[in-house]
């Protein structure tokens, strides 16, 4: 499972839980495991999502587990969809027998339910696997883009929050307003045009505060950015952990700054606590309607220039009024269609169908 899903992981293990089913974490991508609840064997957390890759020690830790997983085998695996095969298929054969399956499911192994986040995951190499049963959509956006001749059953699920009954933006009188990204800073061709954006309100008066977390491959020249164009006393960069998330969604605007990745959790539940959201073109995701659920900041293939950051940004810090009634109306989609309570009786369900028994359930990350 990725570090920018941690939150979801762990309210999916609670509710699980709650629901009476005993779980098994194997996730990978450095995720903090100790937020995690540990459940059912053990959780486990490797650096590299590739067996080939994985050190000594990795390696033993991973054998431990599957060791248990011989033991007492899962009913069925949750995967992301963009999940790495081999890993998957390592813990597959590692289990040897115990894990052959009969009859209708058939294809040996323990089944897989596979999460798609994203329309392309629907042609990842994942889904050729004969062990993948079942098929877990996150939005209607991409339910439309299955193929007629798709071989797995598809599920529309939506990714499911707790809401908060207090809308959060705008909602300390005299405070300046707080920008928040929860992205890594991996990518600076697409923070340039925010920080620049973030200048040229300086330059015309306006007060703000962005938050940002200080994590990613070019976190430095991202840094050096900001502090070339003197925005240093305006912006800080917050420990990559889990304990800054909760201050961070105190903000005003929630800023979804990476086009290119899938879209995180943390917008949905950003919408949840009633910030207003500003983000970049996503069709993956049907929640985000400009001028509705969010603010859109137009640009080709979601690389959207410093004068539009400008532009949104400057009219949502303005026009308090129309922060707070996007924010509402977020707040509002996200206790309609995207309750956790929900989520997570369906997703039990499915997992009961691939299954076909009582669940422990293993959940695998990409």
């Amino acid at each position: 499972m990725l570090d920018n899903e941690a939150a979801f992981i762990r309210h999916i293990i609670t509710g699980l839980k709650s629901d009476g089913h005993e779980v098994t974490i194997v996730c990978p991508h450095g995720l903090d495991a100790t937020n995690l609840p540990i459940l059912g064997s053990r959780v486990l957390s490797y650096r590299s999502q590739r067996w080939e890759r994985l050190g000594v020690i990795q390696r033993l830790r991973l054998s431990s587990v599957i060791d248990e997983f011989a033991i007492r085998p899962p009913d069925v695996m949750l995967a992301w969809a963009g999940a790495d095969p081999t890993m998957i298929d390592t813990l597959q054969r590692a289990l040897g027998p115990n894990a052959a399956l009969t009859g209708e499911q058939g294809g040996g192994g323990i089944p897989v339910v596979a999460w798609c986040w994203d329309a392309a995951e629907l042609f990842h190499p994942l889904m050729n696997c004969s062990w993948v049963r079942h098929v877990v959509l996150s939005s209607q956006a991409i339910q439309q883009r299955v193929p007629a001749s798709f071989r797995l059953p598809v599920t529309l699920i939506q990714p499911g929050v707790y809401c908060d009954e207090a809308v959060a933006c705008y909602d300390l009188p005299g405070q300046p307003p707080c920008l928040v990204s929860l992205d890594p800073l991996s990518d600076i061709k697409a923070y340039e045009p925010l920080i620049r954006a973030c200048r040229q309100l300086a330059d015309d008066g306006t007060d703000f505060l962005l938050f940002a977390y200080d994590t990613g491959r070019e976190e430095h020249p991202i840094w050096q950015l900001a502090s070339r164009l003197d925005l240093l006393s305006r912006m800080s960069f917050v420990p990559f952990q889990q304990d800054a998330e909760p201050l961070l969604m105190h903000g005003d605007l929630y800023l979804h700054v990476l086009p290119a990745s899938r879209v995180r959790y943390r917008t949905l539940e950003a919408m949840a606590k009633g910030l207003a959201v500003v983000t970049c073109p996503n069709h993956g995701a049907d929640y985000l309607v400009d001028n509705q659920t969010c603010r859109i900041v137009p640009g080709e293939v979601g690389r959207p220039t410093a004068d539009a950051w400008y532009g949104v940004l400057g009219e949502m810090i303005r026009d308090r009024n129309k922060g707070i009634g996007i924010a509402r109306r977020a707040q509002q989609l996200m206790r309609d269609r995207h309750p956790m309570t929900r989520t997570i009786l369906q997703l039990a369900s499915v997992c009961r169908q691939a299954a076909g028994a009582p669940l422990r359930l293993a959940a695998v990350g990409q």
